[in-house]
């Protein structure tokens, strides 16, 4: 049986993995990063605090006292992954950077506290800048980086030499672009046009054009739960 490659980090894989068995299907995990936690430093007269991933989240995880403030986040998982580490508050735009800044605007004060963009070193879209263009005090405070991976491993290009791997499912821009080129680092472009990219959004899905693929698909939401229903029909 062919099976779905996961290159998210372990904490977000494995329970990918465990939804993906349920349905049958089999799933290999293979990390591309690990991230990197740094301490918090104070945050004064916080209004709000901004999540765009859940590694962001993870970084506060001992952070008792910021979990009272107000927190908005980007989507669902991520909401859900807040309130199970026991945040109280949460403002979920359930979409995109776009829709997160959309509801930041309704329901946040310019006159308040500042709104803390807790992030990776690596961002896809600068929050911090817009809302202040708006008149809103913004802070952003890296909070983890992410170390990637140099080189696939002997396994998994045998896997996909044997012909082991179906599908590839992409989360991020940037992990998407590391797997395009450690395939071509590998040598790989011929194997990978066996396969089909699964892929959560459509600036995701141009990063995985940059090589053929049997076919790329795009959730036409983009959450996990979504992307999953991929499978629900027996894919």
């Amino acid at each position: 049986m062919s099976h779905v490659l996961l290159i998210r980090a372990l904490e977000d894989a494995i329970p990918l993995a465990s939804y993906l068995e349920a349905l049958g299907k089999k799933a290999l995990c293979y990390p591309l990063f690990e991230p990197i936690f740094f301490a918090i430093p104070p945050l004064e007269n916080p209004q709000a605090l901004i999540i765009t991933s859940k590694n962001a989240l993870r970084a506060l995880n001992n952070s008792n006292h910021l979990k009272k403030v107000p927190l908005y986040v980007v989507g669902d998982q991520t909401a859900a992954l807040a309130h199970q580490l026991g945040f109280t508050t949460v403002f979920n735009a359930s979409g995109n950077s776009k829709d997160l800044q959309n509801l930041i605007v309704q329901q946040a004060l310019p006159e308040e506290g500042v709104l803390y963009y807790l992030s990776g070193r690596i961002i896809k879209r600068d929050i911090v800048r817009e809302l202040r263009a708006l008149g809103f005090k913004a802070q952003r405070q890296v909070v983890y980086q992410t170390n990637y991976i140099e080189r696939f491993s002997n396994s998994l290009i045998t896997d996909f030499f044997n012909k082991k791997i179906s599908h590839v499912l992409f989360f991020s821009p940037r992990t998407t672009e590391l797997f395009v080129d450690l395939v071509k680092t590998s040598k790989l472009e011929k194997e990978i046009a066996l396969n089909k990219a699964l892929c959560l959004s459509y600036d995701i899905a141009e990063k995985a054009q940059e090589i053929l693929w049997k076919e790329i698909w795009i959730s036409p939401h983009p959450s996990t739960h979504n992307m999953l229903g991929y499978f629900d029909d027996g894919k």
